[in-house]
Protein backbone atom coordinates (compact mmCIF):
# COMPACT_ATOMS: atom_id res chain seq x y z
CA UNK A 1 0.00 0.00 0.00
CA UNK A 2 1.08 3.47 -1.07
CA UNK A 3 1.77 6.46 1.64
CA UNK A 4 -0.80 7.89 0.15
CA UNK A 5 -3.26 5.59 0.37
CA UNK A 6 -2.10 4.46 4.00
CA UNK A 7 -2.77 8.29 4.99
CA UNK A 8 -6.22 8.47 2.78
CA UNK A 9 -7.48 5.30 4.89
CA UNK A 10 -6.12 6.39 8.03
CA UNK A 11 -7.80 10.04 7.38
CA UNK A 12 -11.12 8.25 6.44
CA UNK A 13 -11.29 6.07 9.40
CA UNK A 14 -10.35 9.27 11.58
CA UNK A 15 -14.04 10.13 10.53
CA UNK A 16 -15.35 6.56 10.95
CA UNK A 17 -13.54 3.96 12.48
CA UNK A 18 -15.42 1.41 9.56
CA UNK A 19 -13.57 3.06 6.97
CA UNK A 20 -10.89 0.59 8.20
CA UNK A 21 -12.91 -2.32 6.57
CA UNK A 22 -12.35 -0.48 3.12
CA UNK A 23 -9.97 -2.60 1.41
CA UNK A 24 -11.03 -5.85 3.05
CA UNK A 25 -14.64 -5.22 1.47
CA UNK A 26 -13.93 -3.38 -2.15
CA UNK A 27 -10.26 -4.77 -2.49
CA UNK A 28 -10.42 -4.84 -6.53
CA UNK A 29 -11.53 -1.44 -6.47
CA UNK A 30 -9.05 -0.21 -3.71
CA UNK A 31 -6.36 -1.73 -6.25
CA UNK A 32 -7.19 0.64 -8.75
CA UNK A 33 -7.79 3.78 -6.95
CA UNK A 34 -11.08 3.57 -6.25
CA UNK A 35 -11.99 4.60 -2.65
CA UNK A 36 -15.90 3.83 -1.09
CA UNK A 37 -16.16 5.65 2.05
CA UNK A 38 -18.74 6.05 4.82
CA UNK A 39 -20.75 3.44 3.62
CA UNK A 40 -20.94 4.38 0.03
CA UNK A 41 -21.56 1.60 -2.39
CA UNK A 42 -21.09 0.52 -6.02
CA UNK A 43 -23.93 -1.75 -7.64
CA UNK A 44 -22.46 -2.77 -11.27
CA UNK A 45 -23.98 -5.57 -13.65
CA UNK A 46 -21.59 -7.89 -14.65
CA UNK A 47 -21.30 -6.29 -18.47
CA UNK A 48 -21.16 -2.88 -16.92
CA UNK A 49 -17.95 -0.96 -17.09
CA UNK A 50 -16.05 1.18 -14.89
CA UNK A 51 -13.26 2.63 -16.61
CA UNK A 52 -10.66 4.80 -14.53
CA UNK A 53 -8.45 6.94 -16.61
CA UNK A 54 -5.70 7.95 -13.99
CA UNK A 55 -6.13 9.76 -11.15
CA UNK A 56 -7.91 8.23 -7.91
CA UNK A 57 -11.96 8.17 -7.41
CA UNK A 58 -12.98 9.14 -3.60
CA UNK A 59 -17.03 8.65 -2.66
CA UNK A 60 -17.18 10.15 0.50
CA UNK A 61 -16.17 12.71 2.70
CA UNK A 62 -15.61 13.86 6.08
CA UNK A 63 -17.63 16.46 7.05
CA UNK A 64 -19.73 16.09 9.68
CA UNK A 65 -22.60 17.43 8.50
CA UNK A 66 -23.07 15.38 5.50
CA UNK A 67 -23.71 11.69 6.80
CA UNK A 68 -25.96 10.22 4.30
CA UNK A 69 -25.26 7.20 2.21
CA UNK A 70 -25.12 7.29 -1.41
CA UNK A 71 -24.22 4.85 -4.04
CA UNK A 72 -23.40 4.65 -8.12
CA UNK A 73 -25.62 1.80 -9.71
CA UNK A 74 -24.75 0.68 -13.32
CA UNK A 75 -27.17 -1.56 -15.43
CA UNK A 76 -26.82 -3.60 -18.12
CA UNK A 77 -24.14 -2.35 -20.70
CA UNK A 78 -24.00 0.65 -19.02
CA UNK A 79 -20.47 2.48 -18.79
CA UNK A 80 -18.78 5.15 -16.09
CA UNK A 81 -15.74 6.73 -17.28
CA UNK A 82 -13.99 8.95 -15.18
CA UNK A 83 -10.73 11.27 -15.83
CA UNK A 84 -7.99 11.98 -13.62
CA UNK A 85 -8.53 12.75 -9.63
CA UNK A 86 -12.44 12.53 -8.92
CA UNK A 87 -14.14 13.36 -5.74
CA UNK A 88 -17.95 12.40 -5.21
CA UNK A 89 -19.68 13.37 -1.57
CA UNK A 90 -22.05 11.40 0.41
CA UNK A 91 -25.37 10.75 -0.53
CA UNK A 92 -24.58 11.35 -4.05
CA UNK A 93 -26.88 8.75 -6.38
CA UNK A 94 -25.68 8.18 -9.38
CA UNK A 95 -27.32 5.70 -11.89
CA UNK A 96 -26.36 5.22 -15.69
CA UNK A 97 -29.10 3.06 -17.07
CA UNK A 98 -28.55 0.15 -19.92
CA UNK A 99 -26.67 1.20 -22.46
CA UNK A 100 -26.14 4.44 -21.24
CA UNK A 101 -22.59 6.17 -20.60
CA UNK A 102 -21.70 9.01 -17.89
CA UNK A 103 -17.96 10.80 -18.32
CA UNK A 104 -16.60 12.93 -15.65
CA UNK A 105 -13.71 15.00 -16.03
CA UNK A 106 -10.38 15.73 -13.97
CA UNK A 107 -10.26 17.27 -10.59
CA UNK A 108 -14.69 17.92 -10.39
CA UNK A 109 -16.14 17.99 -7.20
CA UNK A 110 -19.99 16.48 -6.82
CA UNK A 111 -20.90 18.08 -3.61
CA UNK A 112 -23.06 15.65 -1.17
CA UNK A 113 -27.03 14.94 -2.24
CA UNK A 114 -26.60 15.34 -5.82
CA UNK A 115 -28.45 13.00 -8.50
CA UNK A 116 -27.25 12.01 -11.72
CA UNK A 117 -29.35 9.71 -13.81
CA UNK A 118 -28.16 8.96 -17.27
CA UNK A 119 -30.44 7.39 -19.75
CA UNK A 120 -28.47 8.31 -22.58
CA UNK A 121 -25.12 10.11 -22.69
CA UNK A 122 -23.82 12.37 -19.63
CA UNK A 123 -20.42 13.93 -19.87
CA UNK A 124 -19.16 16.33 -17.33
CA UNK A 125 -15.74 18.19 -18.18
CA UNK A 126 -12.83 18.79 -16.12
CA UNK A 127 -12.62 21.36 -13.01
CA UNK A 128 -16.18 21.27 -12.25
CA UNK A 129 -17.98 22.17 -9.37
CA UNK A 130 -21.37 20.86 -8.68
CA UNK A 131 -23.17 21.91 -5.53
CA UNK A 132 -25.15 20.31 -2.71
CA UNK A 133 -28.71 18.78 -4.03
CA UNK A 134 -28.52 19.19 -7.96
CA UNK A 135 -30.22 16.99 -10.64
CA UNK A 136 -28.54 16.05 -13.89
CA UNK A 137 -31.03 14.10 -16.12
CA UNK A 138 -30.65 13.27 -19.78
CA UNK A 139 -33.95 11.47 -19.48
CA UNK A 140 -37.88 12.12 -18.46
CA UNK A 141 -38.20 9.03 -17.31
CA UNK A 142 -42.12 9.28 -18.76
CA UNK A 143 -43.37 9.52 -22.05
CA UNK A 144 -45.30 11.93 -24.10
CA UNK A 145 -47.65 10.50 -26.59
CA UNK A 146 -47.94 11.87 -30.60
CA UNK A 147 -51.53 12.35 -31.19
CA UNK A 148 -51.45 10.11 -33.85
CA UNK A 149 -49.98 7.69 -31.92
CA UNK A 150 -46.76 5.95 -30.20
CA UNK A 151 -44.17 8.02 -27.87
CA UNK A 152 -41.88 10.54 -28.35
CA UNK A 153 -38.42 10.07 -27.68
CA UNK A 154 -37.89 11.05 -23.88
CA UNK A 155 -33.59 11.11 -24.16
CA UNK A 156 -31.09 13.89 -25.01
CA UNK A 157 -27.46 13.91 -24.59
CA UNK A 158 -26.35 16.57 -21.65
CA UNK A 159 -23.01 17.97 -22.56
CA UNK A 160 -21.10 20.12 -19.28
CA UNK A 161 -17.85 21.38 -20.84
CA UNK A 162 -14.59 22.53 -18.32
CA UNK A 163 -14.70 24.39 -15.60
CA UNK A 164 -18.39 25.15 -15.18
CA UNK A 165 -19.97 26.02 -11.58
CA UNK A 166 -23.36 24.65 -10.83
CA UNK A 167 -25.49 26.45 -7.83
CA UNK A 168 -27.21 24.29 -5.39
CA UNK A 169 -30.63 22.33 -6.12
CA UNK A 170 -30.23 23.28 -9.94
CA UNK A 171 -31.68 20.86 -12.04
CA UNK A 172 -30.27 19.93 -15.57
CA UNK A 173 -32.23 18.52 -17.97
CA UNK A 174 -31.82 16.73 -21.39
CA UNK A 175 -30.89 18.21 -24.44
CA UNK A 176 -28.92 20.93 -22.51
CA UNK A 177 -25.36 22.10 -23.24
CA UNK A 178 -23.45 24.29 -21.11
CA UNK A 179 -20.29 25.81 -22.73
CA UNK A 180 -16.63 26.33 -21.21
CA UNK A 181 -16.37 28.64 -17.95
CA UNK A 182 -20.60 29.36 -17.44
CA UNK A 183 -22.38 29.50 -13.90
CA UNK A 184 -25.72 28.23 -12.89
CA UNK A 185 -27.54 29.87 -10.16
CA UNK A 186 -28.66 28.49 -7.62
CA UNK A 187 -31.98 26.67 -7.77
CA UNK A 188 -32.44 26.93 -11.69
CA UNK A 189 -33.83 25.19 -14.18
CA UNK A 190 -31.69 24.42 -17.07
CA UNK A 191 -32.42 23.31 -20.68
CA UNK A 192 -30.88 24.23 -24.03
CA UNK A 193 -27.64 25.96 -24.72
CA UNK A 194 -25.88 27.81 -22.03
CA UNK A 195 -23.18 30.22 -23.85
CA UNK A 196 -19.58 30.20 -22.16
CA UNK A 197 -18.70 32.29 -19.51
CA UNK A 198 -22.02 33.44 -18.50
CA UNK A 199 -24.28 33.55 -15.34
CA UNK A 200 -27.86 31.47 -15.85
CA UNK A 201 -30.45 31.47 -13.30
CA UNK A 202 -34.01 30.99 -12.65
CA UNK A 203 -36.90 28.99 -14.01
CA UNK A 204 -36.63 28.74 -16.73
CA UNK A 205 -32.82 30.04 -16.63
CA UNK A 206 -32.10 33.05 -18.58
CA UNK A 207 -28.58 34.58 -18.91
CA UNK A 208 -28.15 37.38 -16.70
CA UNK A 209 -24.36 38.25 -16.83
CA UNK A 210 -21.53 37.83 -19.92
CA UNK A 211 -17.52 37.84 -19.62
CA UNK A 212 -17.62 36.14 -16.11
CA UNK A 213 -14.67 34.49 -14.64
CA UNK A 214 -14.65 32.31 -11.76
CA UNK A 215 -12.28 29.96 -9.85
CA UNK A 216 -13.00 27.30 -6.88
Amino acid sequence: MSKQNLARILKAARYDMRNLLYPFLYPSYFLQGIFLFNGNRILRHPSARFEKHGGRVQFGCFWDLWRSKGGIVLHENACLRTRGNVVIGDGVIIEVHAGASLEIGPETFINPNSRILAHESIRIGAECAVAWDVQIMDGDRHFFLRPEGGRTKNTAAIQIEDHVWIGARSVILKGTRIEKGAVIGAGSVVSGRVAAGTVVAGNPAGQIREGVNWEK
